[in-house]
């Protein structure tokens, strides 16, 4: 696909201005049942996001006083990150064709594909970010000693950081420029393949490009190497803080080491679910860029692979945090006991009303 989207300017003489689709063709909706389970599953996780943030924010114990502020980051991130890919993004796929197409709310206020793309891309890095973040948030607090694992988690860090910041900055940077090469690659496509599409053309949809090209390989870089530090890197990290808290077990108590490790491994588990749930959309992304894929169902299936990582990983935390699982616990049984009592009640009334 690539040797079609060669940058050649003068076979677009007369032809850029001749395909303009029209509105009712750039406004199609997505297929179902994708649509409907893209924009229907929030009758199920906005509920589960609440709850989150109640539990964060009111049922937190002093232990996480501090350390609830990078549960709510996490939290709301996952949430806006839902929010905006399945209703203000919900892309759709052309396949064979490397192309998605916004059919969300977006489409309404004519943003480029373009932009909705760099969009995506930066609440994903933002994600790592944040993950990253409350890992050294649990590395500071248990005071790694070993000078050598110090040095190495402020490297990657600081390459983190640096990345998360450039990345949006480079590919906003380039908006304009990008824009205007999508017109020449589509219609360079066109030219080698008449029967494309026509929602190809539309401004809400991208192409991937060529994949020398220098915007695109640089970018593709940036987030295979933030997704790619944070895979890589937490497992060892969370090994590292697990060992320093069993060095920590002869000083401090059972139950602050206890709690710790709990931490420790719903973060892990959150980070699992990141992973293996934003990683395999984009390995499917480069793989149809490079070799190509033909069943749209598959990409349909990545993409909600993606887009639900957030409810999942908030599912993780309130399971792994003891108190946020017994606090729901604790008010299930209470509502159980209620169902009991009342009923009870209200006979011993009745019959007290009744005269001997």
């Amino acid at each position: 696909m690539g040797r079609y989207l060669e940058d050649t300017d003068h076979e677009l003489n007369g032809l850029i201005l001749s395909i303009d689709p029209s509105w009712d063709i750039c406004s199609e909706e997505a297929p179902e049942p994708y649509r409907s389970i893209m924009h229907y599953s929030h009758i199920l996780t906005i509920p589960i996001y609440i709850l989150a943030i109640f539990l964060i924010i009111y049922k937190s114990p002093k232990a996480l006083q501090s350390y609830r502020k990078y549960l709510l980051w996490h939290t709301m991130g996952n949430l806006i990150f839902e929010v905006f890919i399945s209703l203000f993004m919900l892309p759709m796929t052309y396949l064979p064709y490397p192309v998605f197409r916004g059919t969300g709310l977006f489409k309404y206020f004519n943003f480029s594909g373009l932009f909705q793309f760099y969009l995506l891309v930066v609440l994903t890095c933002q994600t790592c970010f944040c993950i990253f973040e409350m890992f050294k948030y649990r590395f500071d607090v248990v005071g790694i000693e070993n000078k050598k694992s110090r040095i190495v988690f402020k490297v990657l860090i600081f390459s983190l950081r640096f990345l998360t910041f450039l990345l949006p900055i480079f590919g906003f940077g380039t908006l304009p420029r990008c824009v205007k090469k999508q017109n020449i690659y589509k219609m360079n496509l066109r030219n080698h393949i008449q029967s494309i599409p026509l929602p190809i053309f539309c401004h809400g949809s991208i192409l991937a490009p060529p994949l020398l090209d220098p915007v695109f390989t640089p970018l593709m870089i940036m987030i295979s190497l933030i997704i790619g530090l944070t895979i890589i890197a937490l497992p060892q990290v969370t090994k590292t803080i697990l060992n320093r808290l069993d060095e920590l077990s002869r000083q401090l108590s059972n139950r602050t080491i206890q709690l710790q490790k709990m931490l420790m491994i719903s973060l892990f588990f959150q980070t699992t679910i990141h992973a293996t749930m934003l990683s395999v959309p984009m390995s499917g992304f480069v793989y149809t860029v490079v070799f190509g894929m033909n069943k749209d169902w598959i990409a349909y299936c990545l993409i909600l692979l993606i887009s639900f990582h957030g409810s999942f990983s908030t599912i993780a935390m309130i399971f792994f945090t003891k108190p946020y699982r017994f606090a729901i616990q604790s008010f299930i049984r209470s509502r159980e006991r209620e169902t009991i009592i009342v009923p009870h009640i209200y006979t011993v009334r009745c019959n007290e009303s009744i005269p001997l």
